[in-house]
C-alpha cells in the first residue's frame, strides 16, 4: 500500500513544525510503521536532530534532507511512496517558498502547528488560505490545526476562541504543550519516548499519533509504544 503523506506546514516560524514532525516520526517508527521524515528546511533541524543518535540506538524513523531540491522534491518523495507507510514532510517557514504548496498537492493530510500567541494566530491565516487553495487541486487533502508549544491559561482560551471563529479548518483534539522533555530529546537524537514511556510529553505525542492514524485510516503493525 502506498505511504500516507503528512505535510507539516505554517509560514510562521517557531510554531513547532520540526518538533512535531520528529516526535511523530519517532512515535510512528516505534509502532513498527515504516516512517520517513523529509527535511525541507534549509536550517536542517530534523536532519541534525537525527544525526545526534548513536548507531546502537538510531532514530526510529529515517530522516532525509531534500531542501536543496526545493519544490522539485515531489518527484523524489514519490519514489519512496511504496517503501514506507508514513511520510512526513517538514516544510520551511518561508512565506514565499513554493515547498508547502508542492507538499500539499501530494499530501493526504496538511497539519498546521500554531502556538497560542495572537501574532501566531493572525499569521496562521496565510497557512489556512494556502491549505484551502491546495484542496481545490488535491480534493483528498485533509487539513487541521494543531495547538502547539503552549501553557494553559487565559491566553490559550482567547487564542482558541479566535481559531474556532474560523470554521474552515478544524482543530485537533490532541495538543503539544511546552515541556522541557521536547527540546531535551533533541540532544539524544531521539523522540520523547526515549526519556520515559509515561512522561506527560510522551503521552501527548502518542495521543496525537493515535488521532492522525485514525484520520488516515492506518493500522498499526506492532504494539503501541508504552
Amino acid at each position: 500500500m502506498a505511504a500516507k503523506i503528512i505535510a507539516v506546514f505554517n509560514q510562521k516560524g517557531g510554531c513547532g513544525k520540526s518538533m512535531t514532525s520528529m516526535q511523530l516520526g519517532g512515535a510512528f517508527g516505534l509502532r513498527k510503521l515504516r516512517t520517513l521524515v523529509v527535511d525541507m528546511d534549509e536550517q536542517g533541524t530534523s536532519s541534525i536532530w537525527s544525526a545526534q543518535a548513536t548507531e546502537e540506538d538510531p532514530f526510529p524513523a529515517r530522516v532525509v534532507s531534500m531542501a536543496i531540491q526545493q519544490e522539485s522534491m515531489v518527484g523524489e518523495v514519490k519514489k519512496f511512496i511504496n517503501d514506507f507507510d508514513i511520510i512526513l514532510i517538514d516544510c520551511p517557514p518561508a512565506i514565499k517558498s513554493r515547498i508547502p504548496w508542492a507538499a500539499l498537492n501530494i499530501a493526504d493530510f496538511g497539519l498546521i502547528p500554531v502556538t497560542p500567541f495572537m501574532d501566531n494566530i493572525w499569521a496562521s491565516k496565510a497557512a489556512c488560505d494556502l491549505g484551502l487553495l491546495a484542496q481545490q487541486e488535491n480534493p483528498a487533502l485533509e487539513l487541521a490545526f494543531l495547538v502547539s508549544m503552549f501553557r494553559r491559561g487565559r491566553l490559550l482560551d482567547i487564542c482558541l476562541d479566535h481559531l474556532k471563529e474560523n470554521q474552515r479548518i478544524p482543530i485537533l483534539t490532541s495538543v503539544i504543550s511546552l515541556r522541557n522533555a521536547f527540546p531535551e530529546s533533541q540532544v539524544y537524537g531521539a523522540s520523547v519516548h526515549a526519556l520515559g514511556r509515561k512522561l506527560p510529553a510522551t503521552l501527548e505525542v502518542e495521543a496525537l499519533a493515535d488521532e492522525l492514524l485514525k484520520k488516515l485510516k492506518v493500522s498499526v503493525k506492532g504494539k503501541k509504544h508504552g
